[in-house]
């Protein structure tokens, strides 16, 4: 059951049971004081998901709404007006929630979407989410986490009092607070469901209801309404009670309208990508958006520099994008030296940049450029890769600057190395053996990773996996290359 006592109420008991558990050495199969991964490791075991945890696309307009009303009519094939439910987008941390013959096994966040992090050793931060389940043996709850306002309030205080750095954002604290290998009992979360799998439920307001039955909380003021007019009118009404909300929220059908700061650019700098394209990035004086602090910005292509008229000195504003990428979308003081021109050598080996065939974006041609190289085997080595932990750009770019790495191949005779790697500085014997162990494992990934880390031209991860049901193995994988030739 969830619990249905105030939070302190819960801790005191929760204290009372351990220490009654400790002084009679019993402790009840379905104790709450029981949690999976109850010690702390080193690193998060990964969850793959067969079903995964996507997110929400956003408009931010009516017009917006209305255009998505009529691609769902065209897709259902009716000019009927459509049943709609309107739930709060809850402002938190995506998790699912595993349910075994009725005990709750695992807890994980949604990750990349298919690959999670295993938390449930942090269970118990989450106060209202049922161990166990009475009606249903089987299944998987999705949901948010979240801190209410007053908690996320209280916790800062308690930060500030003793000198700590405090927490940005409830969502950041949130996030944080569950991502931890370290215990923070502390801390109070709570948990909207929103989703229910392994059910024959065909809409979602009778899953909103099992799941109320089931015992979990679910977005309050949840209801179905018929037509997007009515949805529209609806959200209205709702966001006036935005504001006394316990909790942090960013949506309701369609984003609320995000909020909007304005900076002045200090500095356009350039970037070289695993591919070679050139990014432009603007660094601006510091600024708080939304609780987190923004210092720099990507400018996309020259042609929306050009588009703008941008250069060091303008004054301009910036939103985030689906409230979390900071973005430039206006000028309100422009500087009195023109458009910033783009540079003519790579900032990384000195080549003569290229522009591509529409004349957006440039590129650097060089297949020895240093930050392409080392972007590259970044992206081979990382969770979308094969996963290789404890190899971070920083480090991988120490490697190959002393000439340990040029190419994917050089991590698999690293461990012929080791003596050199020791005279590494900021490198420990246990770091090493680490990455070396992280190196040995990698080579059990799926081959839908390799294929994702090395990195070919318009092959995403979700295209590779699907690749592997026509090719499993390297080995057929190249015969049908060949066969091409």
């Amino acid at each position: 059951m969830s619990s249905s006592v105030e939070d302190a109420v819960y801790d005191k008991h929760l204290k009372e049971l351990r220490e009654l558990e400790t002084k009679h050495n019993f402790i009840f199969p379905g104790s709450p004081t029981q949690k999976a991964g109850h010690t702390a490791s080193n690193k998060f075991r990964s969850v793959i998901r067969q079903i995964p945890m996507l997110s929400l696309d956003s408009v931010d307009n009516y017009e917006g709404l209305l255009k998505f009303d009529e691609r769902v009519k065209k897709i259902l094939k009716t000019e009927e007006e459509v049943e709609y439910i309107c739930e709060w987008k809850i402002d938190g941390l995506s998790i699912s929630l595993i349910y075994r013959n009725h005990q709750l096994v695992q807890v994980s966040t949604r990750g990349n979407g298919t690959i999670g992090e295993d938390i449930t050793f942090n269970k118990e931060l989450i106060r209202n989410i049922p161990f166990s389940l009475k009606r249903v043996a089987n299944c998987e709850v999705r949901g948010e986490v979240y801190m209410k306002k007053e908690e996320f309030a209280r916790l800062n205080e308690e930060l500030k009092k003793s000198g700590n750095k405090l927490l940005a954002n409830p969502r950041n604290a949130a996030s944080g607070s569950l991502r931890t290998l370290i215990p923070l009992q502390s801390r109070k979360l709570h948990f909207f469901a929103y989703q229910l799998f392994n059910s024959d439920l065909l809409t979602q307001s009778s899953c909103l209801k099992e799941l109320e039955k089931l015992g979990f909380a679910v977005s309050p003021d949840h209801r179905v309404v018929r037509g997007i007019k009515k949805v529209g009118k609806f959200i209205e009404k709702q966001e006036k009670k935005r504001e006394k909300l316990d909790f942090e929220s960013d949506a309701m059908a369609y984003k609320f309208l995000a909020s909007v700061a304005s900076s002045q650019i200090k500095n356009i700098y350039v970037e070289v990508s695993r591919s070679g394209r050139i990014t432009y990035v603007a660094e601006l004086e510091p600024v708080i958006l939304q609780g987190s602090k923004i210092s720099k910005v990507t400018l996309h292509n020259y042609t929306f520099i050009a588009n703008l008229k941008l250069n060091i000195g303008d004054e301009v504003v910036i939103k985030k994008a689906g409230d979390v990428i900071p973005q430039i979308i206006q000028i309100i003081k422009l500087n009195k030296n023109g458009i910033w021109l783009p540079p003519i050598d790579c900032p990384s080996c000195g080549s003569i940049l290229k522009w591509n065939s529409t004349n957006i974006y440039q590129v650097c041609t060089n297949n020895d450029c240093p930050q392409k190289v080392v972007n590259y085997l970044t992206h081979f080595a990382s969770k979308t890769g094969l996963d290789i932990k404890g190899v971070s750009e920083k480090i991988i770019k120490k490697f190959y600057e002393n000439n340990l790495l040029s190419q994917p191949t050089d991590f698999y005779q690293l461990y012929l190395k080791e003596k050199q790697l020791l005279k590494l500085e900021g490198l420990k014997k246990k770091s090493i053996n680490n990455i070396l162990t992280s190196i040995e494992e990698s080579k059990k990934k799926p081959f839908a990773n390799l294929l994702t880390a090395l990195g070919i031209p318009l092959l995403s991860s979700v295209k590779a996996r699907k690749l592997t049901n026509f090719y499993p193995n390297l080995t057929s994988f190249l015969a049908a290359a060949k066969n091409e030739e």
